[in-house]
């Protein structure tokens, strides 16, 4: 008999633990004693598309100011430059700039799966089956966590159940807080009628029109974020993960999404408040784990696409194809840029649009699971078919 997916055999942990969590964790997540201290590998997902080009601008780049005339034009009179790579952080990312000159953090600005839709739902599910295709029963987390012959644990602080632990043994400890949205489904409706005409209710009405308005203004698509909660919140929810992950060691595998960058419309201006707080966010997971589990640990920021090359007439950006992808971690190989990056000239771009891929998303993911867990290229091969080698 199958046993339903993320339900474990050790526990199953509530779904309700809030970002002010309280300062006693939950008894399932007492401190381990004398537990293996081996890597770990956490996977931020950015659901909607995340403009790569605006966060690391390639500020060297003789096309960038004629393709984004709007969006290029603060970070080229005030970016942050990163080394000699040609590119600068947009001054929303200055402590992710930091990192990157501290050498925990490197950069790919052309990662991406060989989906060439453009469609938010295909390229999420190819990225988080890890196997090429866009259907499966078990994503590529999970296949990891049962290559470590229970070495190790898995969990994801999703919202909702992720794709990519689907199939496996892993715990699921959905974190809420100020940027969960409110799913529009019969629970919602439950509650909008249990409050009524009084003061809470209208307070939720005005919630929902607020960010009815903001997905209108913006172009945001909210289907897009598949319920993940939204990134403002996601600093508090850092330092929860980093307090649970310290005192827990045996996680050697963890997820999160973050919903909010369809940038379509007035990007700059929606950018401009979602960098901050996932700058931040990283930052608090780095000074929440400490130096000796910081060191353990890498962070591998990704999404499902990059954005066109060109801004549209909307002050944003459209569907594309390779993206920002970042590597962040105590003993990484930081201070440097992944993979080749063509430049924006029209005849090197893909369908002379966007960006094209250099960099196969399994290879970083297996350079990580490498050097987090040990595996070899044949283990590899089983976790993520088809990788074409290590980044």
């Amino acid at each position: 008999m199958s046993k339903p997916p993320f339900t474990s055999r050790r526990r199953l942990l509530l779904a309700g633990l809030a970002f002010a969590a309280s300062a006693t964790l939950p008894r399932a997540f007492a401190v381990e004693n004398n537990a293996p201290r081996d890597g770990r590998l956490l996977v931020v997902f950015l659901r909607g598309g995340l403009d790569g080009l605006f966060a690391f601008a390639p500020v060297a780049d003789p096309n960038l100011p004629s393709m984004r005339p709007g969006l290029s034009r603060e970070v080229l009179a005030s970016g942050i430059p990163l080394g000699r790579s040609g590119f600068a952080a947009h001054p929303a990312c200055r402590p992710l700039a930091e990192l990157y000159a501290a050498r925990e953090l490197a950069f790919a600005p052309c990662l991406g799966t060989t989906d060439r839709s453009r469609s938010h739902f295909q390229a999420q599910d190819l990225f988080e089956l890890g196997h090429g295709r866009t259907q499966g029963r078990q994503g590529f987390l999970a296949r990891a966590g049962e290559a470590t012959g229970g070495r190790v644990r898995s969990i994801g602080f999703s919202a909702n159940p992720p794709l990519t632990l689907q199939g496996g043994d892993a715990e699921l400890l959905p974190l809420s807080g100020s940027g969960l949205q409110l799913r529009h489904d019969r629970t919602l409706d439950a509650i909008r009628a249990m409050h009524g005409t009084q003061a809470s209710g209208k307070a939720i009405d005005q919630a929902l029109a607020s960010q009815a308005e903001l997905d209108r203004v913006t172009g945001m698509d909210p289907k897009a974020a598949r319920g993940a909660a939204g990134v403002a919140g996601f600093p508090k929810a850092a330092a929860t993960m980093a307090r649970i992950l310290k005192e827990q060691p045996r996680i050697g595998l963890a997820f999160i999404d973050l919903g909010g960058f369809d940038t379509h419309a007035e990007e700059e201006g929606a950018l401009g408040r979602s960098l901050p707080q996932l700058a931040e966010g990283l930052l608090a997971l780095r000074d929440g784990l400490g130096a000796a589990e910081w060191r353990r640990t890498q962070v591998l920021v990704c999404t499902e696409f990059g954005r066109t090359a060109r801004e549209n007439g909307t002050r944003g950006t459209d569907h594309g194809h390779a993206g920002l992808t970042l590597l962040l971690g105590g003993a990484i190989a930081g201070g440097r840029q992944i993979g080749d990056f063509p430049g924006l000239a029209e005849s090197r771009l893909n369908e002379g649009r966007d960006l094209p891929v250099t960099v196969d998303w399994r290879s970083l993911l297996g350079r990580s699971l490498k050097e987090t867990q040990g595996f070899d290229m044949a283990t590899l091969q089983k976790v993520l078919p088809g990788i074409p080698g290590l980044a």
